[in-house]
């Protein structure tokens, strides 16, 4: 950044007025971080994480451009916000969204019969209730994920150990339903579906559609629905959310912190 706004020796902004409001620096910053984490959540509630990652980029450039724009009236360090702003963009679309998704219950399905699951595949998240799920019945495999599909080429990432078992209900345990628990672990190394849950993330592609290998245990059933088992459930949802906000109110802090003690400084 400061490559691009030095280009040009030229043009060097004035150093800022010694005399100048801290106020009007906090408020413009704090208008940036709050304005670009405030765009995003939506994206991180509805959007996959691939395509966040792209917003984030993208949305990023006129944040920048705008910030560059500001800087002959409160110097470079109205950059600083601008910094503050991508990180708390990040925690916006991994935690915040989700939190906003589960409050106004768009995203998420919860105290759903599992023979009631295929009707709420479009939702993010799926808790299930009076369920069991038949570890013994399920089965393992090995296969890379798809980080990436562009067109007819994919990018795949590190190979690891997926298990997957069977959710029935409780009341019929013997119906056998397409649906699955599902869960990941290193190579050599094993996971467990925590009861502590109810549901997770549901899977509407095939992130393993690579040739499977080492495969033990049944076969899922076709057009099958997998949710990926997740530690604390809809309480996690809820921790991370309420973890993003003191993340986003600990920025502020700090560049209310900058703004007032470089005031200071400029006194001295």
């Amino acid at each position: 950044m400061l490559s691009f706004i030095e280009s040009n020796q030229s043009r060097k902004p004035p150093k800022p007025n010694p005399n100048f409001n801290p106020w009007h620096l906090f408020l413009t910053g704090l208008s940036l971080i709050l304005g670009y984490t405030t765009i995003l959540i939506p994206f991180g509630a509805y959007f996959t994480f691939s395509v966040s990652v792209w917003i984030i980029l993208i949305l990023f450039l006129p944040l920048l451009f705008l910030a560059i724009s500001l800087i002959s009236r409160f110097g470079y360090v109205i950059l600083i916000s601008v910094f503050l702003s991508l990180l708390d963009g990040g925690a916006s679309l991994l935690f915040l969204g989700d939190f906003f998704g589960y409050l106004t219950k768009t995203t998420v399905a919860s105290n759903i019969l599992p023979d009631q699951a295929s009707s709420f595949i479009l939702k993010k998240y799926i808790f299930l209730s009076d369920f069991a799920i038949q570890v013994e019945k399920g089965g393992s495999f090995q296969a890379p994920i798809t980080v990436r599909a562009r067109g007819g080429s994919k990018i795949y990432g590190p190979m690891l150990q997926f298990r997957f078992a069977p959710i029935v209900a409780k009341s019929n345990p013997n119906k056998q339903l397409p649906l699955y628990a599902l869960c990941y672990a290193n190579l050599n190394e094993t996971c467990d579906f925590s009861k502590e849950t109810s549901g997770g993330i549901v899977i509407r592609e095939t992130i393993w559609d690579s040739n499977k290998v080492n495969v033990v245990g049944s076969v899922p059933l076709e057009n099958s629905i997998f949710l990926m088992w997740i530690g604390r459930g809809e309480s996690d949802i809820s921790r991370k959310g309420l973890i993003s906000f003191g993340a986003i109110l600990t920025s502020v802090l700090v560049w209310a912190g900058i703004c007032f003690l470089r005031k200071n400084h400029l006194k001295n």
